[in-house]
């Protein structure tokens, strides 16, 4: 039997657990070394890493809310946002794409992208990851 007062410690240290585990997953998150984006399902970015913040030249304020295919050239991506999320294919493969930076430039990268799914099925979010591609 349970005890209200240890019922109450038991939640606080719950809760406290939850904190502390999902603080240290967005400083693992911002400070992966390689370019992480959390996309939502209809195509804005939503966070944006350290890294892929440097690789385009954004500030976070800047990248968030920002259409995926505003960073993405769209000559190189086959389907559009929409089938890509609907595909049901939870990975792509790592492919050659070619990002658009803030100056208006672009980056050779190397891409590939992770469906994250809620309880039901349904898309809850995107993660891409892009790194450079190496110069030749």
């Amino acid at each position: 039997m349970v005890r209200e007062k240890e019922g109450d410690d038991l939640g606080r240290h719950l809760d406290e657990q939850t904190v502390t585990g999902s603080a240290e997953s967005l400083l693992a998150f911002e400070n992966a070394p390689l370019g992480l984006a959390v996309i939502l399902p209809l195509g804005r970015i939503a966070m944006a890493n350290r890294a892929a913040r440097r690789l385009l030249g954004y500030e976070l304020n800047e990248l968030v809310g920002k259409f995926v295919y505003d960073v993405v050239v769209r000559e190189h991506e086959q389907r559009s946002w929409a089938e890509r999320v609907e595909s049901g294919e939870t990975a792509t493969a790592e492919h050659r794409l070619r990002l658009r930076c803030k100056d208006g430039g672009e980056v050779p990268a190397r891409g590939s992208s992770l469906l994250v799914l809620d309880s039901h099925g349904c898309v809850r979010y995107v993660i891409a990851r892009a790194v450079p591609d190496p110069p030749r």
